[in-house]
């Protein structure tokens, strides 16, 4: 497959459209032109990419939920009781596995069973299935912005039918979902079908629909920032170069204050940095965390301090959005009740912090962290770009099979997967395996130095089992294994 990091042509898009909506009978009830006029009549008030402006400008900060259920009777109600009780600022629809893997069948068939049966039977909201009209039926009966959310490598109808529906964003991306949501996909497919998606957002963009794309690079395994900063910066400039303008930049918080807070500062900076570099300069970034992945305590207590921990991270750092996990997730998949509870209960931090400003937060450890964070980011990113001949794309499926773009605990055969993370003595993610990133010996030496002084503690090298036991300390109850 031949793909670059080019602009698609009119001709070459619409060609693609055709296929595109053809892969299932509710593809052909999308109609652009009517789908534009539609989202330009939403107010403001329901447009994700505006509402995330109003809080850049406002100096506030929106909570989002990633919440989906499968008829589109139960997924109003999630999502309106949300809206009520989770005192949330937007609405996801999170679409089912089947869906995402464009087995529209099955989840037609899924979805005749939940239906049938008053009971949920799908992970997530059925988009294609339900068609235009089933998307809208939903949108109509809330009064937030929704995005729809759920990393794929081919979410082209999805992205289709859940715009002309209503949904005025989307999460996920082309890394993510080959480091995380695929086995043997190739990466250069997953690039193709995702400009096929940035082309259409950026199709909006030109006709006047501010639409929101929440970049999401790759899921965190005790990671240092760089190594999530990279690929979301990839994932940026493949969208701009399509016509995408507007960028939720998403920050997975691993716990250590200073880290997490100079993550957020130094990914913003470099992202204007390489979008000026490639001469993109109609665009806009607002920046957005949430909790880490892995798992969490059973004791919804101890949760409940998780959750405002990393609240505050957020708010600590000045972002526009936070996105929370729930109290109930470590036993069961999270109930409405549960993850509202865990909104209410950001929303309160939110609430105290909102009318403060921080100025305490510039010391040596966070300009030491931003330091290493921004070199290693522009190491990796001058190398891929030299190994494109100045072509991001070219040079990242080239990066990937080299080893010079890798991550840790990758479900795709065709990752190296040989860098690791382990935390330091204050919970910091540092390389434990540099793999083969291009790094000086200068950065691997603070990386060695910094786990030096964790086995110091330790009294022992850091080792695999070390590794595992951090993966897993959060949800013994800490920062660190105790």
């Amino acid at each position: 497959m031949d793909v670059k990091n080019k602009k698609w042509s009119d001709q070459y898009f619409f060609k693609q459209r055709e296929e595109v909506l053809s892969m299932w009978p509710t593809g052909k009830d999308v109609d652009l032109d009517e789908a534009v006029a539609y989202l330009k009549q939403l107010p403001d008030s329901k447009n994700s990419a505006l509402k995330c402006l109003e809080a850049r400008e406002k100096q506030i900060t929106y909570l989002w939920p990633s919440l989906g259920t499968d008829t589109v009777k139960a997924h109003k109600e999630l999502l309106l009781y949300m809206q009520k009780e989770g005192e949330v600022d937007f609405l996801v629809s999170y679409i089912d596995s089947l869906t995402r893997n464009c087995k529209f069948e099955a989840a037609r068939q899924e979805l005749n069973k939940a239906e049938t049966t008053g009971k949920a039977v799908l992970n997530g909201f059925p988009i294609v299935v339900h068609g235009v009209k089933g998307n809208r039926e939903m949108i109509e009966a809330v009064d937030l912005p929704v995005i729809f959310m759920g990393p794929t490598p081919d979410a082209r109808l999805t992205h289709e039918i859940g715009l002309a529906g209503g949904h005025t964003g989307y999460s996920g991306g082309p890394m993510i979902s080959f480091w995380n949501y695929t086995k043997d996909v190739p990466l250069a497919t997953i690039i193709h079908h995702a400009q096929y998606t940035h082309r259409l957002m950026g199709y909006y963009e030109e006709k006047g629909v501010p639409l929101l794309y929440c970049v999401s690079g790759a899921m965190p395994s005790i990671s240092p920032p760089s190594l999530l900063i990279v690929p979301e910066i990839i994932e940026i400039l493949i969208a701009a170069e399509q016509g995408v303008r507007h960028f939720r930049l998403n920050a997975w918080l691993q716990g250590n204050l200073s880290q997490d807070i100079a993550y957020i500062r130094s990914f913003k900076k470099l992202t204007h940095e390489y979008l000026a570099r490639f001469n993109y300069t109609d665009y806009e970034t607002t920046t957005f965390s949430t909790n880490p992945t892995g798992r969490y305590p059973k004791e919804q207590d101890k949760v409940f301090a998780l959750i405002s921990y990393f609240t505050m991270l957020g708010l600590l750092a000045g972002v526009q959005g936070i996105g929370s996990r729930s109290i109930d997730e470590a036993l069961y998949i999270p109930t409405k009740e549960g993850s509202a509870t865990s909104f209410r209960c950001a929303k309160m931090m939110v609430n105290m912090q909102q009318p403060q400003e921080f100025s305490l937060l510039e010391n040596d450890t966070i300009k030491e962290e931003s330091e290493i964070i921004e070199k290693e980011v522009n190491l990796i990113l001058e190398k891929v770009i030299e190994m494109g001949d100045g072509d991001i794309v070219l040079g990242t499926i080239k990066a990937v099979e080299q080893g010079i773009l890798d991550q840790p605990f990758a479900t795709s055969n065709l990752v190296k997967g040989q860098v690791m993370g382990v935390k330091d003595h204050q919970g910091a993610a540092r390389f434990f395996d540099f793999g083969s990133l291009p790094f000086d010996q200068e950065i691997k030496n603070f990386h060695i130095e910094k786990i030096a002084q964790r086995e110091k503690i330790l009294g022992k090298k850091a080792d695999y089992s070390t590794i595992i036991k951090d993966l897993t300390a959060m949800g013994d109850g800490g920062l660190l294994p105790s």
